[in-house]
């Protein structure tokens, strides 16, 4: 069955605005009210002041240029462009023109000088090269040559300057996702959860006014009530689903001095588990590095948790006090039942990796800090040399 190229790239041109579109509402400054899909343009951004920026946007399935000198799409844009100014050339005393591409626009390009014209003499030399232009510009473009004819040259160089050309604009978000400052925060899986999240519902909101015959357009006070929602999901809700499985290399006997480990050996713990200790307690440091980095979990938030279990551990401890063995098995026991917790954040359990990570983050010393808490009934000593 042979693919239908056209019809794959409209799917895609339609996708494309909607990400557009999503891009700039995570990119409005506070002088952004609302964001038009298929309106009044592509997209368009609706400003307080009545100002108004409209986008034709233009996909292609390649890297490509799909805004050559030839082409329909360069031709078509400023066919309806010139179209809306020749009903109505007062549009220009309010409104920015921009041709959104995530092909490429060579230097040497008609779009490219359009773009780089700013002021009366470089717009004028483009002008004069458009009119030049449209007597040889073949049967299909004809039409849309013939709008941009009609214009003055007064209005059309006008309408020149006013066109910015943004080439290499990211076709999977619409922009470069690190740029957003409302993300900035959040490692790659969480930006584009929020980002794709965000899209369905724009998509979802589109459609219910068009069916109410509504103006295809976001408010952009929903939209930041919507975002800060779905954050507070996020960040406060799924931390456990958010913790990536721990794939870094770890050479074991870089922590053969550790004091975690140290008090794992006071107890004389097997050669194996005191290796899962060190992948649970490296994968734990990580995970919390990510979390107080990425702003998820306060520090406030930390050491509560860290309260809870050292609180956690001082029953385990004096329960296997209370045991009649020796130090030894004391200590595994006071291990195996302070373990065996499980923990809360944010009222989520955490797993269990995690949970034991932290516990032997709390078991660990160095020669300035003591340990928070221990296995062996002597640790405090045992830490200090003096036992």
């Amino acid at each position: 069955m042979t693919k239908d190229h056209s019809a794959a790239g409209q799917a895609l041109g339609y996708v494309y605005q909607f990400d557009r579109a999503t891009y700039r509402l995570f990119q409005a400054g506070i002088d952004v009210i609302e964001i038009g899909i298929e309106d009044i343009d592509d997209v368009s951004v609706h400003l307080d002041s009545g100002k108004e920026i409209r986008e034709q946007d233009k996909s292609t399935v390649n890297s490509g240029s799909p805004l050559s000198d030839r082409s329909v799409a360069l031709w078509k844009t400023l066919h309806i462009w010139a179209e809306l100014l020749n009903s109505d050339p007062s549009v220009l005393d309010y409104t920015e023109f921009h041709l959104v591409t995530n092909g490429s626009v060579p230097d040497d390009c008609l779009a490219q000088r359009i773009h780089e014209a700013t002021d009366e003499d470089s717009s004028k030399l483009v002008c004069d090269e458009m009119y030049k232009i449209l007597p040889t510009l073949r049967k299909d473009l004809s039409p849309f040559g013939q709008s941009i004819g009609k214009m003055v040259p007064e209005l059309l160089r006008s309408l020149i300057i006013k066109v910015s050309v943004f080439d290499k604009v990211s076709p999977r978000f619409g922009g470069d996702i690190k740029d957003i400052p409302a993300l900035r925060f959040y490692d790659d899986g969480i930006k584009v959860s929020l980002f794709d999240q965000i899209n369905g519902w724009i998509k979802r909101r589109i459609r219910q006014a068009v069916e109410n015959d509504l103006p295809p357009r976001i408010l952009r006070k929903d939209f930041d009530r919507e975002l800060q929602a779905l954050i507070r999901r996020v960040t406060v809700a799924r931390l456990s689903a958010i913790i990536e499985p721990f794939t870094s290399d770890i050479e074991f006997n870089d922590f053969q001095f550790h004091g975690f480990v140290q008090q794992l050996d006071w107890i004389n713990l097997d050669e194996e588990t005191i290796r899962e200790a060190i992948i649970h307690y490296s994968h734990a440091q990580d995970t919390r590095m990510k979390w107080t980095d990425n702003s998820l979990v306060s520090e406030a938030t930390l050491s509560l948790y860290e309260k809870d279990l050292t609180d956690r551990w001082k029953i385990a401890h004096r329960r296997a006090l209370r045991q009649p063995f020796s130090e030894d098995l004391q200590g595994q026991e006071c291990l195996d039942v302070t373990l065996s917790e499980d923990t809360y954040i944010d009222n989520e359990i955490m797993p269990k990796p995690i949970t034991c990570g932290n516990f032997h983050a709390l078991a660990h010393f160095t020669d300035e800090h003591e340990p928070q808490i221990g296995w062996h009934p002597q640790f405090k000593k045992l830490s200090k040399g003096t036992e």
